[in-house]
């Protein structure tokens, strides 16, 4: 992987999780990495742990769906730091087990916000700061295989999701004369806390859902953190609009 210890990087929900794996792995090839996120404790706790490996990090709190907050999380990124080269919107929320005509509005407009309106406030801020930076820059939305392989139970954060796909195609045809590459990642079910939310018999069925992925088991935070570290690298540096299923082959079939 190419080094990167020029480059900085907003990785929202990256106290935890995805997020989280993310972090570290980006710190690892040497970028500066600011968090965001609602709580506190875990982003404090990821920050410390890549100082004390030698990186550079910055934990922020933020409601991301606030426009408020979006705007003052980048904005300290970019103080802290003096630039930004790199998003990741990995910040994320689903409730499950809930039919379309059960589901009341507050519910909807909950899921609809931490999953489609805070990456969009997060890319309206952070992109004048990324038309202002030089090199290669790149922008990486968490989507979900529920965006393009349906289940039930989950509608709100489906159509988030499938939403957030359309935004990143968007964002790529939009910026790439720019020289911004935007691009998602589709996870399949990874053993994260979002894993495990309506779901109190998560670790009774992980066999059974496993099962249903070719390669024989779920995934880990870090498999679809290795993902994003190489599409924000200059690796793949003529890779744009593209979506990548991080799924143990799961929606092959």
């Amino acid at each position: 992987m190419t080094p990167s210890h020029d480059r900085v990087a907003l990785v929202t929900g990256g106290g935890t999780g995805i997020g989280r794996a993310t972090a570290l792995a980006l710190a690892a090839d040497g970028l500066a990495v600011a968090l965001a996120g609602r709580r506190r404790e875990p982003l404090a706790d990821v920050a410390s742990e890549i100082a004390d490996r030698g990186g550079r990090a910055l934990a922020m709190t933020g409601d991301l769906s606030v426009p408020e907050h979006a705007q003052r999380v980048v904005g300290a990124a970019v103080e802290a730091f003096g630039g930004l080269h790199v998003v990741v919107n990995g910040a994320g929320a689903i409730r499950r087990n809930v039919r379309l005509h059960e589901v009341d509005v507050e519910r909807w407009d909950e899921q609809i916000a931490v999953n489609l309106r805070a990456p969009y406030l997060v890319l309206r801020a952070a992109l004048p700061a990324l038309l202002a930076a030089s090199g290669d820059r790149a922008i990486v939305n968490v989507s979900s295989t529920l965006a393009i392989k349906a289940d039930a139970g989950v509608a709100p954060y489906a159509a988030a999701k499938g939403a957030l796909l359309a935004l990143t195609r968007t964002v790529a045809v939009e910026y790439a004369r720019d020289g911004i590459r935007c691009n998602a990642v589709l996870p399949a079910v990874v053993r994260t806390p979002l894993a495990r939310v309506d779901r109190p018999d998560f670790e009774e069925r992980a066999g059974t859902m496993a099962g249903a992925y070719p390669l024989g088991r779920l995934g880990e935070p870090e498999d679809v953190a290795q993902a994003i570290r190489w599409l924000v690298s200059e690796d793949s540096g003529w890779i744009t609009g593209v979506t990548l299923n991080v799924d143990g082959g799961f929606t092959v079939g």
